[in-house]
């Protein structure tokens, strides 16, 4: 039995799909050779042939002897547009594929693996299939822009142990008033919930020679200022 042939589908970039196809708006050549699609896209010329001519001559919209098809013209008609994406589909790709995958929300990863068992190619250059089926199967043009437009990542959550690294650090607690260096004995005491009490020794000295009248204004004095002093 001979060995079963790699099956070839049309691949495309987005912005060679797109960008020629705002060239046609403006005036859809005599010829799109890949001399015209180099110029009119920016690009090599062998890159244009094989990157862009030749996968328009697979969808239709450049003949084998590279004129514009009347499929060309519609292309660029954007209410024509989905009715040009549904005729290329049926007329290039297998029931199968457009069976599995019929509506704009189909999955590239899926998509790619049925190209790689049916084409029999690798992953890059079936994903390259994949993408241009895909981008067909929105119908519009800014549908097909969109869909390709790589998602923002969502956030992720701080996990439990990161939290805990990142929590905010608390404020050290105050020495106590005992611990302070040079605290006062008085502020001490108030911190543990008592009041001092003050205690003084008075001595007096009395001449032997001091008469009683004298001696009696000195004990009239001291307590006299005693008084003052606890009030």
């Amino acid at each position: 039995m001979a060995e079963e042939k790699k099956k070839g589908y049309p691949k495309i970039a987005q912005a060679n799909w797109f960008g020629l196809r705002d060239k046609l708006k403006q005036r859809v050549p005599g010829e799109m050779s890949a001399s015209y699609v180099a110029s009119a896209m920016g690009m090599a010329e062998g890159s244009a042939r094989a990157n862009v001519v030749s996968p328009l001559k697979a969808l239709g919209i450049v003949s084998e002897d590279s004129k514009p098809t009347e499929l060309a013209y519609d292309w660029r008609d954007d209410s024509k547009y989905p009715e040009v994406c549904e005729k290329i589909i049926e007329s290039i790709y297998p029931q199968e594929l457009q069976d599995l995958f019929h509506t704009p929300d189909a999955q590239l990863s899926d998509v790619t693996s049925w190209f790689m068992r049916d084409a029999k190619v690798g992953e890059p250059a079936a994903k390259m299939f994949a993408t241009t089926y895909i981008m067909l199967l929105q119908k519009t043009p800014q549908a097909a822009k969109d869909v390709t437009k790589p998602k923002a990542a969502k956030p992720k959550a701080d996990s439990p142990k990161k939290a805990a690294t990142t929590k905010k650090k608390e404020p050290e607690s105050k020495p106590k008033p005992s611990d302070a260096p040079n605290s006062n004995p008085a502020d001490a005491g108030k911190a543990h919930g008592f009041s001092p009490r003050l205690h003084i020794d008075v001595q007096v000295h009395i001449s032997p020679e001091s008469s009683p009248e004298q001696i009696d204004k000195i004990f009239e004095s001291m307590a006299k200022h005693l008084k003052d002093f606890k009030s």
